[in-house]
C-alpha cells in the first residue's frame, strides 16, 4: 500500500485512472475520477473505500497536521494495487521540483 498526501487541485495516476482531489471537507474528500474518458464525482468519507476496479482501492485519511487549518486544504490517500500497476503523483509526470534552492532575481537589498 503507497500513502500520498495530496492538496485540493492535485491529482494521482493509478493505472489508467486519474484521481483529482477537489475538495476536502471535516469527514472526507471529493474526488474526481477520469478513466477513458469518463469523469465521476465521488464524495468518500474517510477510512472508507473507493473501489476503482477489482484490483485497486483506495482509501482517504485526514493529514495529522499540528493546525486544523493547514490541514483543511490536504489529505492522504492510500492506494491499495498489484506491484505491476504504475502510480504516479503528478508532479512526477510533468517533471515539477519543488526545492528550496530557488533563485530570485531583481532583489535589491
Amino acid at each position: 500500500m503507497l500513502t500520498v498526501t495530496r492538496r485540493i487541485g492535485e491529482s494521482l495516476k493509478v493505472g489508467d485512472y486519474r484521481l483529482v482531489m477537489r475538495a476536502r471537507r471535516v469527514g472526507g474528500v471529493t474526488l474526481t475520477t477520469l478513466h477513458r474518458g469518463h469523469i465521476s464525482i465521488k464524495d468518500i468519507e474517510f477510512g472508507h473505500p473507493l473501489k476503482l476496479n477489482h484490483e485497486i482501492t483506495v482509501y482517504p485519511y485526514p493529514s495529522n497536521r499540528e493546525s486544523l487549518s493547514k490541514s483543511m486544504g490536504q489529505a492522504k490517500l492510500s492506494v491499495s494495487a498489484p506491484k505491476h500497476i504504475k502510480v504516479e503523483r503528478d508532479e512526477i509526470e510533468t517533471g515539477f521540483n519543488r526545492s528550496n534552492s530557488q533563485t530570485y532575481f531583481g532583489v535589491v537589498t
